[in-house]
């Protein structure tokens, strides 16, 4: 009896030893519920403050109108797959290439009266007096777009996914280099990087049990603004769309039950969106395109098949190839420490996501804290979708051989979200990994609010520091980079015409658009040719030609061997847009192989647009100083060759410079970008 008496006694004292235990348990875990609400708090309350749309949209116009106006053009298949042929539609003549040729037909025309459109609403608003005005007011739309789709996504992301990552990635893209000569440029490239932005933001919204909100307010406008991308853009942007389609069948919204149902549900959506989207996209793109050329004509189709399938003997590796880690280089370059932080997005998600798992194993004693942990695991999944569009892109691209620069100028927005994911996970982080060392808070004395702050300047000094490493590296491609269109703009008015090249003021156009005569505006006795060497990628567009000129190629000693573009039947000559676009010629290859006929002979050129580079052993001096004379000034362009890599990426001033050189540096080398008119035409005036 007293056995079984003492037995019951260790017996109860055992069972309130536990339930001591479960009490202390429960309260430790309401302590750090608590704490970390009071965590949660703190940060939010130093950046809870997330601009307007309107203010976000201002504060991105400012970079992106200085990046209309100031930065080059970084790429010679943007002039003359896009700006050539637009000035055609425009003024009835400019530069072809070989993917406009019918049998070919690679290139859109659709995607290009867009474009032409927007400029003749601005001339009937503004008016222009000259092509350089319209050529500057495209370019300020453009960037103004891509300032309000990158806008959209800062004001996407504080709503559905972080106050802290929506204001760091505001700052990241004020200082993005990339972005400052990609969102005004005429390419398919920065087209679709504005759309799959929008496309991108709208996924930020999380998936919800109600159907029809979450297919108008999610499903909708993400999968239209894909499919524009894609069809209208870039092919090739549709990777973009990969996480979101893997997040619609995989992830299932707060209350979906069962496997099947509301993933047949979300397929069907996704299908039929997409389907109505495409339909009604690609008739559009047919009907243009077809009407242009001359046939039925699919020119996104024709693309893919040419550069994938090998259609006509194409390759993209036709045209170079690079190694593996090309956009790493070039990611490094344009996005500098965004870059970084952007690509340790993946390890930090990772990293707490392990963390989370730790804190859940560890609260299984309490249910409040295993439940709080499961919500942060689920929530840490859905980012995990969000940032994977840059990785998928990267890695993709990065596998192909032929890789060119403005590839990767898609998800440049993404970037500097994925930069401020990483930083704001950082803050937990190191939040979970103090609470692993109990005592740090009462060794070190310092303030939960003060660390916080302090992590939080930390991250602004850090975004701070990236964009003024862009800034630098957009006063350099303003700087060394820039001669062309100041060059051009030394070519004088020819002797009957008023019109030249001066930016301001603006006012009624003369002869601007197609519906003038075309052979008052193109037939001219005392027509203009100006002539470009090796020196042909650096023709900054027929836009910077004065009325009654025209470009020609010749071929100097170390010209290119691949094709050179030819030139479109100019309208007057033709009689319609049409006849020119629709002819097909057999002056045009598929296999990049030299076409003479594109090339004309030194003797007919009136004018020459040539870069001479003093401390190249190669440099040709083909201009022979007794037949040509300089017209106004040269214009100075950094030698690349021979300067270090340091002064050539990033603006470095003088004195700098100098300094480099002293200590055995290479400092910087320059050339010149001159124009020349051949003596038999001294007796044009010269304004």
């Amino acid at each position: 009896m007293a056995m079984r008496q003492r037995h019951s006694v260790k017996q109860e004292r055992a069972e309130r030893r536990e339930q001591k235990r479960q009490r202390k348990a429960h309260k430790q875990a309401e302590k750090e519920v608590r704490e970390k609400d009071k965590v949660d708090k703190l940060e939010s309350t130093h950046m809870e403050y997330v601009p307007s749309l309107s203010v976000l949209f201002r504060f991105l116009a400012l970079i992106r109108v200085v990046g209309a106006l100031l930065s080059p053009i970084q790429d010679c298949d943007e002039v003359y797959n896009y700006w050539e042929p637009l000035h055609f539609l425009q003024f009835g003549q400019g530069k072809q290439t070989w993917e406009y040729a019918p049998q070919f037909a690679l290139r859109s025309y659709a995607y290009l009266q867009l474009h032409s459109m927007a400029i003749k609403l601005l001339h009937f608003v503004f008016g222009f007096r000259a092509k350089g005005q319209v050529f500057y007011a495209l370019r300020v739309v453009l960037g103004l777009v891509s300032a309000l789709c990158e806008a959209f996504l800062v004001r996407m992301v504080a709503r559905h996914v972080d106050r802290r990552i929506a204001n760091c990635t505001a700052l990241a893209l004020f200082g993005m280099a990339g972005l400052f000569h990609a969102a005004p440029a005429l390419l398919p490239s920065s087209f679709a990087m504005c759309l799959g932005t929008l496309g991108v933001a709208a996924t930020m919204m999380p998936p919800t049990r109600d159907l029809r909100r979450h297919m108008w307010q999610r499903v909708v406008p993400a999968t239209v603004a894909f499919a524009v991308a894609v069809l209208v853009g870039w092919p090739y942007a549709g990777i973009m769309a990969v996480p979101f389609v893997l997040e619609e069948v995989l992830v299932p919204g707060p209350g979906n039950s069962g496997w099947w149902k509301w993933r047949l549900q979300r397929l069907a959506v996704l299908a039929g969106v997409g389907g109505v989207s495409a339909l009604l996209i690609v008739s559009g793109l047919v009907a243009v395109d077809s009407w242009y050329y001359g046939r039925t004509i699919f020119a996104a189709w024709n693309q893919v098949a040419y550069n994938i399938l090998g259609r006509h003997g194409g390759a993209s590796t036709l045209y170079g190839a690079e190694p593996w880690y090309f956009y790493l280089k070039n990611g490094l370059l344009n996005g500098n420490i965004v870059m970084v932080l952007a690509l340790l997005a993946l390890p930090v998600w990772m990293a707490y996501y392990m963390a989370l798992r730790i804190t859940a194993r560890s609260a299984k004693g309490s249910v409040a804290g295993l439940r709080a942990a499961e919500r942060l695991i689920d929530s840490h999944w859905l980012l995990l979708f969000r940032i994977a569009p840059f990785y998928v892109v990267l890695g993709a691209f990065s596998l192909q051989p032929h890789k060119e620069e403005r590839f990767l100028s898609i998800v440049y927005p993404h970037m500097c979200f994925c930069a401020a994911a990483a930083l704001s996970l950082a803050s937990p982080l190191k939040t979970w990994a103090r609470e692993m060392l109990i005592r740090t808070r009462s060794q070190t004395g310092q303030t939960e609010s003060n660390k916080l702050r302090s992590f939080a300047w930390a991250n602004i000094v850090l975004l701070g520091v990236a964009a003024c490493i862009g800034m630098l590296r957009m006063t350099a491609l303003v700087k060394y980079y820039a001669a062309p269109v100041r060059a051009f703009m030394e070519l004088p008015a020819t002797s009957n015409t008023t019109q030249t090249n001066e930016l301001l003021p603006l006012g009624p156009s003369v002869k601007m658009f197609i519906s003038s005569s075309h052979k008052s505006l193109n037939e001219r006795a005392d027509e203009r040719v100006v002539c470009m060497g090796e020196a042909w990628y650096w023709y900054p567009s027929s836009y910077w030609l004065p009325e009654g000129y025209r470009l020609q190629f010749v071929q100097q000693t170390n010209a290119t061997q691949g094709q050179l573009p030819g030139d479109f039947i100019p309208v007057y000559k033709s009689g319609s847009v049409k006849a020119s676009t629709s002819v097909e010629r057999t002056d045009f290859n598929g296999l990049n192989e030299w076409e003479k006929s594109h090339v004309g002979e030194l003797s007919t050129c009136d004018y020459l647009v040539d870069i001479e580079y003093p401390e190249r052993s190669s440099n040709s001096k083909q201009v022979d100083r007794r037949k040509w004379k300089q017209v106004g000034e040269c214009q100075a362009v950094l030698d690349t060759e021979n300067s270090a890599i340091l002064a050539r990426i990033l603006y470095v001033p003088h004195s700098i410079a100098q300094m480099m050189a002293w200590t055995g540096g290479r400092r910087q080398k320059w050339g010149q970008m001159c124009v020349f008119q051949q003596h038999k035409f001294e007796s044009v005036q010269f304004e």
